[in-house]
C-alpha cells in the first residue's frame, strides 16, 4: 500500500502563513512514525478551512498508519469526492476496505442487470456529458447527410449511424439528468465506532438488526434526534446512533 505524502497547490500557496506551518510539522511527524500527531496537524489545517483532495489523502495515510481505519478509509472517500481520478487514493482504499470486519455483499442480480448496474455507478456526470455531447454532434451530422444526400449508396449505412447516435444521445441524456438529479440526494457515512448496531427504531429499546465495525460504507437515509436511518448493500435498513458515524460530505441537520 502506498502512503506517499502529497504537497498541493492549493496548500503550499496558500496566502495564509499557519497552513503552510501546519502542513510541513504534518509532515515532519509523519515521516518520523509520529502519525496520530500528524493527523492532528492534519485536522488543524481542516479547522482553517482548508479542503483539499492531497490535504485529504495524507490525512487518510496518517489515520491508516495509526490504525485508526474508520478514519483512514472516510478521509480517502473524501479525497476520492474532490480528485475521483487519482489512482493511488482509489489503491489506498481498496486495500483499506479489504481490512474492515464486515463483508456485506449486494443483493445477487442476473449478469446483465449487474453489469448495467456497475456501468451506471462507474460513467460519472462529466463522462456523461461529454458522450451526450459528442453522440449528439454525430447525431445532427448523420441526419444532414440523410437529408442532402439521400440517393447515396450509404443511405443504409447512415440510416442506421443516425438510429445508433441517436440512441446513445438518448440513454446519456437519461443517465446525466438521473446522476444530476439523484447525486445530490445521497449521503453517505462511514462506520468510525469499533462496533455498532443497527436497530429496528431510532433508539436502544428497538431490536437490534445487525452489528456493524469499523470502516463500512453505508448510506443515510434520514435523520432523527441523534439517530441515523442507514442502509447496508445489501439491502438491510435500520437505524444506528449519529455518533457512530461520520457522512463523507457535509451535511445539513
Amino acid at each position: 500500500m502506498g502512503c506517499t505524502l502529497v504537497v498541493s497547490a492549493l496548500i503550499l500557496q496558500s496566502a495564509l502563513a499557519s497552513p503552510k506551518e501546519d502542513f510541513e510539522r504534518a509532515e515532519v511527524l509523519y515521516q518520523n512514525e509520529r502519525y496520530l500527531e500528524a493527523a492532528e496537524s492534519y485536522e488543524a489545517m481542516r479547522g482553517q478551512g482548508l479542503e483539499d483532495g492531497a490535504l485529504y489523502y495524507n490525512l487518510g495515510n496518517a489515520y491508516f498508519k495509526a490504525g485508526r481505519l474508520g478514519r483512514a478509509i472516510l478521509n480517502y472517500e473524501r479525497a476520492l469526492v474532490l480528485m475521483p481520478g487519482d489512482a493511488e487514493t482509489r489503491a489506498n482504499l481498496t486495500f483499506a476496505n479489504e481490512l474492515i470486519a464486515d463483508t456485506v455483499e449486494p443483493s445477487p442480480l442476473p449478469l446483465l442487470i449487474r453489469w448495467a448496474v456497475d456501468f451506471y455507478r462507474h460513467l460519472s456526470p462529466g463522462i456523461a456529458a461529454r458522450i451526450l455531447s459528442v453522440s449528439f454532434l454525430l447525431t445532427g451530422v448523420t441526419v444532414t447527410l440523410l437529408i442532402v444526400d439521400r440517393w447515396s449508396g450509404l443511405r443504409s449505412f447512415v440510416l442506421v449511424s443516425v438510429v445508433a447516435f441517436g440512441s446513445v444521445s438518448f440513454v446519456s441524456g437519461i443517465v446525466l439528468a438521473t446522476k444530476l438529479i439523484t447525486v445530490s440526494k445521497i449521503v453517505e457515512a462511514v462506520v468510525l465506532a469499533e462496533n455498532a448496531y443497527v436497530r429496528s427504531g431510532p433508539g436502544d429499546g428497538n431490536p437490534r438488526l445487525a452489528e456493524i465495525h469499523e470502516g463500512l460504507k453505508v448510506r443515510v437515509l434520514s435523520h432523527r434526534e441523534g439517530w441515523y436511518q442507514v442502509s447496508l448493500a445489501n439491502g438491510l435498513t435500520g437505524w444506528t446512533q449519529q455518533d457512530n458515524v461520520e457522512t463523507i460530505e457535509k451535511t445539513s441537520e
